[in-house]
């Protein structure tokens, strides 16, 4: 016996997208060629986390010095939504015959709140289906259709605090080569004025740099950054992280003795929500990310900050008086009233090095000789104390 004809659409919602939360309501529609008997007619609504990815390892043998290769692959899942009801019938109740023709059948659920915006990865999956199974008999169920939809869940971003209104920075020092090969320091900073966007939003990030070192930034590429976090559950518990550029805006680098400021624009695409509710089998979480590309064969320096995306942009301003001055101020290399070692610790007037012209370490009448600078900033443009 052939199975029916069998279509899934959903009311006034043509690509079937809804809110968490909101009721999904359609209909199903039979098209019998034959009289078909059956016990029922369900429609399950299933919501499934799935990752999945290979390693291949390869081991030594004393026959192969090649060695052989073994193929390892994770996987793990995570129920979301699993909703069964009945169009028709029941899954015990007695055999019924249904007449040639078209039969049509309509439902109604609420979708629960908790629900995680739908998610298409190349290792990780989150999706949401309808379907629609025959019980010809107690033993015997047979899906005839199914139809996918897809969820989309709010993030308030004015529900996590007053943290998200707050701005960031980051700030390195790196210092190329090492012992007596090793250079003055490049500084880097990042600054952006809050930590929560929506997609559409633009993050607009000042950049300071200070290049005392002979090697040259070509460039500084700022990053959004999106972190996909997975955890297996079989054969073994093991964790992945990949990290992907979802957008990417560059400007000038610094020259050897320059100071430069830049104020990067990084409009922030269509990407889903930050999600943390599925750790740990799935997350997605964003971070900026600030790369100085240098030249020759050094590393070029990076700097993060995390942020959190979500759906609900921030309404209102952190009041001043959270604004509250950081018990130990950050560094400034742009200040003229400290000295300022390669890590970026203010030390005290009376415990520096100076430097002689030949650019070697002098020590300062009050021993302090186990600190070594790397650039000197004078105090008010004058000369080091006596």
């Amino acid at each position: 016996m052939p199975d029916p004809e069998c279509h899934i659409r959903f009311d006034n919602n043509p690509y079937g997208v809804y809110l968490a939360g909101q009721t999904l309501a359609g209909q199903v529609e039979l098209r019998l060629t034959e009289i078909l008997s059956v016990i029922g007619i369900s429609l399950r609504l299933d919501g499934l986390t799935e990752i999945e990815w290979s390693e291949v390892i390869e081991s030594a043998t004393g026959h192969q010095p090649s060695g052989s290769r073994k193929t390892t692959r994770y996987h793990g899942q995570q129920t979301l939504l699993n909703s069964t009801s009945f169009l028709c019938g029941s899954s015990v109740g007695p055999v019924r015959d249904l007449a040639i023709g078209t039969h049509t059948y309509h439902f109604s659920c609420e979708l629960p709140a908790h629900l995680p915006t739908s998610f298409e990865g190349y290792h990780a999956r989150i999706r949401y289906t309808a379907k629609v199974s025959v019980h010809r008999t107690k033993a015997r169920v047979d899906p005839i259709g199914q139809a996918s939809f897809t969820v989309l869940r709010h993030l308030n971003l004015n529900e996590h605090g007053e943290v998200l209104l707050l701005p960031a920075k980051s700030e390195l020092t790196k210092v190329f080569c090492c012992g007596p090969c090793s250079s003055e320091p490049l500084y880097i900073s990042a600054q952006i004025a809050r930590c929560g966007y929506i997609p559409g939003q633009t993050i607009v990030m000042k950049i300071d740099a200070v290049n005392r070192s002979r090697t040259t930034v070509t460039e500084f590429r700022v990053k959004l950054v999106q972190k996909l976090c997975y955890s297996s559950q079989q054969p073994a518990v093991e964790t992945r992280t990949d990290a992907l550029v979802v957008a990417e805006s560059r400007c000038s680098g610094v020259t050897s003795g320059e100071v430069v400021k830049h104020q990067q624009n990084l409009l922030i695409p269509a990407v889903p929500p930050t999600y943390t509710d599925g750790a740990p089998i799935f997350s997605v979480n964003y971070e900026l990310e600030v790369e100085a590309r240098v030249t020759g064969p050094n590393i070029s320096p990076r700097l993060a900050m995390p942020i959190t995306i979500g759906t609900i942009a921030l309404e209102q301003a952190v009041p001043k008086e959270k604004l509250k001055p950081l018990t130990k101020p950050p560094w400034d290399p742009f200040s003229s009233q400290h000295y300022t070692d390669i890590i970026g610790t203010r030390i005290p007037i009376g415990h520096a090095v100076r430097r002689s012209q030949a650019g070697l370490e002098e020590q300062l009448p009050n021993g302090s000789n186990n600190v070594r600078l790397h650039y000197i900033v004078h105090r008010n443009g004058g000369e080091l104390p006596p």
